[in-house]
């Protein structure tokens, strides 16, 4: 693309339509194309694991998990309390008892998405007062109009921790030129599935 312009769209970039390094070097894309550009890359996996690191750092929490491990633990891509699609522009994880974010601390948990219309979703509500548990007892007698039983909670969360210890050994089999790949993907299952049915 020819100085002066957009290097996505093509056009002519000025003091108004994009940042004044990128104004004044005459090379780069403009606000529009450059705010659409972070908004793809903030939906890809590598770009949730980032948004979500640099939150916990804000926050004052540790993180402590790896990339292999966040794609791990997101692989179910539903809310572990609800059933519900995780959010696709944040983490999307919970942290167990409001502490940081390490392997054993943690559970995928649906968040309403910014400006988004309906009840908030269960990060929101939990928001490190209400324990794991109870908050999966809410959802379960709302799905099911009865109350769960310990066992109920206990088998949800060996399935999830299963299909999550096995993922992460996939993941560790990954070259890593198909990490990069994974990084830019949406989804792990279906990541996985491109690779030949490993998963």
């Amino acid at each position: 693309m020819a100085k002066g312009n957009c290097g996505s769209c093509g056009k002519v970039l000025t003091p108004e339509n994009a940042s004044s390094s990128v104004f004044k070097g005459g090379y780069g894309r403009c606000r529009a194309c450059e705010n659409e550009r972070q908004k793809i890359r903030s939906r890809t996996l590598g770009g949730r694991f980032r948004l979500g690191s640099s939150q916990a750092k804000t926050n004052r929490h540790k993180w402590e998990l790896s990339f292999q491990q966040y794609a791990a633990i997101v692989v179910s891509e539903k809310c572990f309390y609800c059933g519900g699609p995780l959010p696709n522009a944040a983490g999307g994880l919970d942290r167990e008892s409001n502490g940081d974010y390490s392997w054993d601390a943690v559970l995928p948990c649906c968040g309403k998405q910014p400006k988004a219309l309906g009840p908030r979703g269960c990060n929101e509500i939990k928001s490190g007062e209400i324990p794991p548990i109870l908050l999966f007892v809410r959802r379960w007698y709302e799905k099911y109009g009865k109350l769960p039983t310990e066992r109920d909670f206990e088998e949800k969360l060996q399935k999830f921790k299963a299909e999550r210890d096995r993922t992460y050994k996939i993941l560790c089999g990954l070259n890593s030129e198909q990490i990069k790949r994974l990084k830019n993907h949406t989804s792990v299952r279906r990541f996985l599935a491109s690779l030949g049915g490993k998963k």
